[in-house]
């Protein structure tokens, strides 16, 4: 049914009853009297009719097409999460439409990442047990995949995290070896050739597993930011009992050798911080703040900047928060199992709720629900 069509009928019929024989005749007096008050009346109302429909018709054209497409400074247009067993969907990020479907052709999609460009996803299929391909997606401008190829080789382990450079050409896999996997502990791959290297930890002391987390990439395509527990001779000066955080590292990817024991301290937090962007001109990060309650509730997720020290990594990063999103701005949905996910520009933020299948996103503070969500279960999302 096209309603602007029918409103404007309706105008065209309303104005239609203002006739020629409708209206009083004309009466000239020869004495200068007040005019009636309702001489007007029929016409002015029709005018008035006229513009009521226009109004109408605008607004509820705005409302049937739905909200404008976001431009590049307002957010990326589509984002990837994995659905529908074991694929991987994108969606248009403003309605939450299903964009494309990327089946994996074995096995099941563990983990993505989307670079800045947005034009190049990763993504790994776990084919087996310690058994990992990665997928490279060419997407269009739209979303739409324009082409999908695997880069040779393979992983003997499993892959828990990823990060794109702004360009697609080079993506960083940080791998999960608790679960009897052997392998590195972080590897960059060549995104064109397929070629890669490894770094391993240093052995952990007692006190910690020393793990990798949340790679980002800096904006040289070659520095790679990651986080991992502190040592207990990264932190001498904490007291005892006091949770020393962690520590977010700084690694050239030129270096020679396979140990990452060479990665400098950038900077220390004892939030719980994840998703970090670091700036264009290095000297800030931005990360997402997650603040649970009891079994994994979330009280409120806020984006944070952190500035990064010019010479002593080790110190406390104080921590400046720019935007915060609060459980009650969510209800009724209660996200015991949820993600979270920021942008490349760390200005828009995606937080996932699978227990209610409904997505959120927030904008520089402001804040809204995706319409389309609620009959689609998601599970790790990127954009």
């Amino acid at each position: 049914m096209n309603v602007e069509r029918l409103l404007k009928d309706a105008a065209a019929a309303e104005t239609r009853e203002v006739t020629r024989e409708s209206l009083p005749p004309l009466t000239l007096p020869a004495a200068r009297r007040r005019r009636p008050a309702g001489r007007w009346l029929v016409p002015v109302a029709a005018a008035l009719t006229m513009i009521a429909v226009a109004a109408v018709t605008v607004t509820l054209r705005g409302a049937l097409r739905g909200p404008d497409a976001l431009g590049e400074h307002e957010g990326p247009p589509y984002f990837l999460a994995t659905h529908r067993k074991g694929g991987v969907g994108v969606f248009d990020s403003w309605t939450g439409r299903v964009i494309a479907d990327i089946w994996p052709r074995a096995g099941h999609y563990a983990a993505l990442t989307v670079s800045a460009d947005r034009r190049t996803a990763f993504l790994a299929d776990e084919t087996g047990p310690c058994r990992t391909r990665i997928d490279k997606v060419t997407l269009r401008r739209d979303g739409t995949v324009a082409s999908r190829t695997t880069l040779p080789g393979g992983f003997g382990t499993r892959v828990e995290e990823m990060a794109a450079t702004a360009d697609g050409g080079r993506v960083a896999l940080v791998f999960n070896n608790l679960t009897g996997c052997r392998g590195d502990d972080m590897a960059v791959v060549e995104s064109p050739s397929g070629a890669s290297r490894g770094w391993r930890l240093p052995p952990p002391s007692a006190d910690s597993l020393g793990y990798v987390q949340s790679p980002a990439w800096a904006a040289d395509g070659r520095t790679l930011f990651f986080a991992t527990d502190f040592f207990a001779t990264d932190a001498p000066e904490s007291p005892p009992g006091e949770n020393p955080g962690f520590l977010l590292r700084e690694f050239d990817t030129r270096t020679a050798g396979t140990s990452l024991v060479h990665a400098r301290a950038a900077l220390r937090s004892v939030a719980n911080l994840s998703s970090f962007r670091p700036s264009p001109d290095g000297r800030t990060i931005t990360a997402i703040e997650e603040n649970t309650g009891d079994h994994g509730t979330l009280r409120s997720v806020a984006i944070v900047e952190l500035t990064l020290p010019l010479r002593d990594g080790s110190r406390k990063a104080p921590v400046r928060e720019l935007a915060r999103m609060t459980a009650r701005q969510i209800a009724p949905a209660a996200p015991v199992d949820f993600r979270t996910a920021l942008d490349a520009t760390g200005r828009h933020l995606l937080v996932s709720s699978r227990h209610d299948r409904a997505v959120f996103r927030m904008d520089d503070g402001r804040f809204r629900r995706l319409p389309d969500m609620h009959r689609t279960d998601l599970g790790l999302i990127a954009w």
